[in-house]
Protein backbone atom coordinates (compact mmCIF):
# COMPACT_ATOMS: atom_id res chain seq x y z
CA UNK A 1 0.00 0.00 0.00
CA UNK A 2 1.39 3.32 -1.38
CA UNK A 3 1.72 6.49 1.10
CA UNK A 4 2.37 10.27 0.98
CA UNK A 5 1.85 13.32 2.14
CA UNK A 6 -1.62 14.43 1.58
CA UNK A 7 -2.16 16.85 -1.44
CA UNK A 8 -5.14 17.27 -1.82
CA UNK A 9 -7.03 20.98 -1.34
CA UNK A 10 -10.44 20.76 -1.26
CA UNK A 11 -12.87 23.57 -3.07
CA UNK A 12 -15.92 23.34 -1.43
CA UNK A 13 -17.74 26.16 -3.10
CA UNK A 14 -16.62 24.62 -6.64
CA UNK A 15 -17.76 21.03 -5.25
CA UNK A 16 -21.73 21.89 -4.49
CA UNK A 17 -21.52 24.10 -7.29
CA UNK A 18 -20.69 20.45 -9.10
CA UNK A 19 -22.98 18.59 -7.20
CA UNK A 20 -25.54 21.03 -8.78
CA UNK A 21 -24.36 20.48 -12.04
CA UNK A 22 -25.06 17.02 -12.98
CA UNK A 23 -28.11 17.33 -15.01
CA UNK A 24 -26.05 19.56 -17.21
CA UNK A 25 -22.90 17.06 -17.69
CA UNK A 26 -25.16 14.10 -18.36
CA UNK A 27 -26.22 16.15 -21.45
CA UNK A 28 -23.07 16.78 -22.35
CA UNK A 29 -21.39 13.42 -21.59
CA UNK A 30 -23.95 10.75 -21.00
CA UNK A 31 -23.41 8.94 -23.97
CA UNK A 32 -19.83 8.95 -23.66
CA UNK A 33 -20.10 7.60 -19.91
CA UNK A 34 -22.52 5.32 -21.21
CA UNK A 35 -19.84 3.48 -23.24
CA UNK A 36 -17.09 3.70 -21.06
CA UNK A 37 -18.96 1.95 -18.33
CA UNK A 38 -19.61 -0.83 -20.32
CA UNK A 39 -16.15 -2.14 -20.67
CA UNK A 40 -16.17 -2.04 -17.40
CA UNK A 41 -15.35 -6.19 -16.15
CA UNK A 42 -14.66 -7.72 -12.45
CA UNK A 43 -13.50 -5.78 -9.30
CA UNK A 44 -13.56 -1.48 -10.35
CA UNK A 45 -12.71 1.33 -8.38
CA UNK A 46 -13.83 5.06 -9.50
CA UNK A 47 -10.86 7.40 -8.94
CA UNK A 48 -12.39 10.89 -8.15
CA UNK A 49 -16.28 9.64 -7.74
CA UNK A 50 -17.06 12.81 -7.45
CA UNK A 51 -21.05 13.40 -7.66
CA UNK A 52 -21.08 9.96 -8.34
CA UNK A 53 -22.70 10.25 -11.97
CA UNK A 54 -21.03 7.23 -13.07
CA UNK A 55 -21.76 5.14 -10.16
CA UNK A 56 -25.34 3.50 -11.61
CA UNK A 57 -23.89 3.18 -14.91
CA UNK A 58 -21.32 1.15 -13.83
CA UNK A 59 -23.17 -0.91 -11.12
CA UNK A 60 -24.48 -3.66 -13.78
CA UNK A 61 -21.01 -4.19 -15.13
CA UNK A 62 -18.91 -4.58 -12.01
CA UNK A 63 -18.21 -7.65 -9.89
CA UNK A 64 -17.61 -4.89 -6.96
CA UNK A 65 -17.49 -1.58 -6.93
CA UNK A 66 -15.23 0.97 -4.76
CA UNK A 67 -15.46 4.44 -5.06
CA UNK A 68 -12.12 6.94 -4.07
CA UNK A 69 -13.23 10.64 -3.24
CA UNK A 70 -10.96 12.69 -1.14
CA UNK A 71 -13.18 15.60 -1.22
CA UNK A 72 -15.16 15.90 1.98
CA UNK A 73 -18.42 17.87 0.29
CA UNK A 74 -18.76 14.75 -2.44
CA UNK A 75 -17.78 11.98 0.28
CA UNK A 76 -20.69 13.16 1.93
CA UNK A 77 -22.76 13.04 -0.74
CA UNK A 78 -21.56 9.53 -1.94
CA UNK A 79 -21.71 8.59 1.85
CA UNK A 80 -25.56 9.55 1.83
CA UNK A 81 -26.26 7.83 -1.61
CA UNK A 82 -24.58 4.96 -2.23
CA UNK A 83 -23.87 3.76 1.81
CA UNK A 84 -23.77 0.30 0.62
CA UNK A 85 -20.22 0.74 -1.38
CA UNK A 86 -16.59 0.61 0.09
CA UNK A 87 -15.31 4.39 0.04
CA UNK A 88 -11.75 5.44 0.07
CA UNK A 89 -11.22 9.23 1.13
CA UNK A 90 -8.27 9.61 -0.12
CA UNK A 91 -5.67 11.42 -2.93
CA UNK A 92 -5.25 9.79 -5.84
CA UNK A 93 -1.65 10.16 -5.17
CA UNK A 94 -2.27 8.02 -2.33
CA UNK A 95 -4.73 4.53 -3.06
CA UNK A 96 -5.38 2.43 0.37
CA UNK A 97 -5.50 -0.45 -1.99
CA UNK A 98 -3.15 -3.47 -2.18
CA UNK A 99 -1.01 -3.63 -5.76
CA UNK A 100 -2.97 -5.99 -8.38
CA UNK A 101 -6.22 -5.30 -6.66
CA UNK A 102 -8.85 -4.15 -9.72
CA UNK A 103 -9.65 -5.77 -12.72
CA UNK A 104 -10.97 -2.09 -14.34
CA UNK A 105 -10.06 1.61 -13.15
CA UNK A 106 -12.24 4.34 -14.24
CA UNK A 107 -11.63 8.31 -14.21
CA UNK A 108 -14.05 10.46 -15.53
CA UNK A 109 -12.93 14.17 -15.40
CA UNK A 110 -10.15 13.58 -12.56
CA UNK A 111 -6.82 14.05 -13.81
CA UNK A 112 -6.75 17.58 -14.50
CA UNK A 113 -7.27 18.59 -10.73
CA UNK A 114 -5.33 15.65 -9.21
CA UNK A 115 -2.26 17.39 -7.48
CA UNK A 116 0.25 15.31 -9.08
CA UNK A 117 -0.30 13.69 -12.20
CA UNK A 118 2.58 11.47 -12.17
CA UNK A 119 1.90 10.01 -8.92
CA UNK A 120 -1.68 9.32 -9.55
CA UNK A 121 -1.04 7.01 -12.73
CA UNK A 122 1.62 5.43 -10.62
CA UNK A 123 -1.11 4.58 -8.37
CA UNK A 124 -3.43 3.10 -10.70
CA UNK A 125 -1.17 1.01 -12.45
CA UNK A 126 0.13 -0.57 -9.03
CA UNK A 127 -3.11 -1.11 -7.77
CA UNK A 128 -4.30 -2.53 -11.34
CA UNK A 129 -3.75 -6.09 -11.92
CA UNK A 130 -1.41 -7.20 -14.43
CA UNK A 131 -4.58 -8.03 -16.78
CA UNK A 132 -6.42 -4.98 -16.24
CA UNK A 133 -7.35 -1.96 -17.76
CA UNK A 134 -7.68 1.79 -17.02
CA UNK A 135 -10.98 3.61 -18.97
CA UNK A 136 -9.97 7.15 -18.91
CA UNK A 137 -12.76 9.93 -19.90
CA UNK A 138 -10.75 13.65 -19.45
CA UNK A 139 -10.30 16.98 -21.26
CA UNK A 140 -6.57 17.45 -22.42
CA UNK A 141 -4.13 20.07 -23.42
CA UNK A 142 -5.17 20.58 -27.44
CA UNK A 143 -2.40 19.26 -29.96
CA UNK A 144 -2.77 22.07 -32.06
CA UNK A 145 0.11 24.80 -30.67
CA UNK A 146 -2.33 28.07 -30.96
CA UNK A 147 -5.02 26.15 -29.23
CA UNK A 148 -3.05 24.67 -26.53
CA UNK A 149 -1.48 28.78 -26.39
CA UNK A 150 -4.82 29.81 -25.24
CA UNK A 151 -5.39 27.37 -22.71
CA UNK A 152 -2.28 27.87 -21.17
CA UNK A 153 -3.14 31.68 -21.33
CA UNK A 154 -6.08 31.12 -19.29
CA UNK A 155 -4.74 28.09 -17.22
CA UNK A 156 -3.95 29.94 -14.11
CA UNK A 157 -7.20 31.82 -13.71
CA UNK A 158 -9.27 28.75 -14.69
CA UNK A 159 -7.55 26.33 -12.24
CA UNK A 160 -8.62 29.16 -9.08
CA UNK A 161 -12.29 28.82 -10.43
CA UNK A 162 -12.60 25.36 -11.70
CA UNK A 163 -11.67 23.65 -8.56
CA UNK A 164 -7.59 23.30 -9.14
CA UNK A 165 -8.58 21.80 -12.71
CA UNK A 166 -6.01 22.13 -15.33
CA UNK A 167 -6.69 22.86 -19.28
CA UNK A 168 -2.56 22.14 -20.08
CA UNK A 169 -1.69 18.72 -19.09
CA UNK A 170 -1.20 15.79 -22.12
CA UNK A 171 -3.18 13.28 -20.45
CA UNK A 172 -3.06 10.59 -23.15
CA UNK A 173 1.17 11.67 -23.13
CA UNK A 174 1.25 11.06 -19.68
CA UNK A 175 -0.98 7.77 -19.56
CA UNK A 176 1.79 6.40 -22.26
CA UNK A 177 4.60 7.93 -19.88
CA UNK A 178 3.81 5.58 -16.88
CA UNK A 179 3.97 2.89 -18.74
CA UNK A 180 0.65 2.24 -19.75
CA UNK A 181 -0.03 1.31 -23.52
CA UNK A 182 -3.42 2.92 -24.84
CA UNK A 183 -5.50 0.66 -27.00
CA UNK A 184 -8.23 2.27 -27.21
CA UNK A 185 -8.83 5.88 -27.94
CA UNK A 186 -10.94 8.67 -29.35
CA UNK A 187 -11.01 12.40 -29.21
CA UNK A 188 -15.17 12.62 -28.37
CA UNK A 189 -14.96 16.83 -28.67
CA UNK A 190 -12.06 18.84 -30.27
CA UNK A 191 -13.08 22.44 -28.89
CA UNK A 192 -10.17 24.90 -28.30
CA UNK A 193 -10.83 25.06 -24.50
CA UNK A 194 -11.79 21.68 -23.49
CA UNK A 195 -10.82 18.79 -26.33
CA UNK A 196 -12.34 15.62 -24.50
CA UNK A 197 -10.74 12.24 -24.84
CA UNK A 198 -12.03 9.16 -24.34
CA UNK A 199 -9.82 5.60 -23.70
CA UNK A 200 -8.71 2.56 -22.54
CA UNK A 201 -4.95 1.59 -21.30
CA UNK A 202 -3.24 -1.77 -19.96
CA UNK A 203 -0.41 -2.52 -18.54
CA UNK A 204 0.63 -4.11 -21.15
CA UNK A 205 -0.10 -5.10 -24.94
CA UNK A 206 1.47 -6.53 -28.05
CA UNK A 207 2.09 -3.27 -29.66
CA UNK A 208 1.36 0.41 -28.76
CA UNK A 209 -0.75 2.30 -31.23
CA UNK A 210 -0.14 5.83 -32.94
CA UNK A 211 -1.92 8.16 -31.80
CA UNK A 212 -4.05 10.51 -34.38
CA UNK A 213 -4.04 14.77 -33.99
CA UNK A 214 -6.50 16.28 -32.79
CA UNK A 215 -9.14 17.46 -36.01
CA UNK A 216 -9.16 20.49 -37.10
Amino acid sequence: MSQMPNAFRPHPRFSRLYLWSGPVLNLLLGQAKKAQARLVTGHTLIVGAGSGLDVPLVLPFAKTLTLLEPDSTFANHLLRQYPQLPLLITPAECITAENNTFDSVISSLVLCSVADLSRTLKEISRVLKPDGQFLFLEHSLHRKKFASRVQAALDPAWSRVGGGCHLTRPIVDAIMAQGFVIDQVQFISTNWLVPLVTGRATKSAIRRQTLPETPR
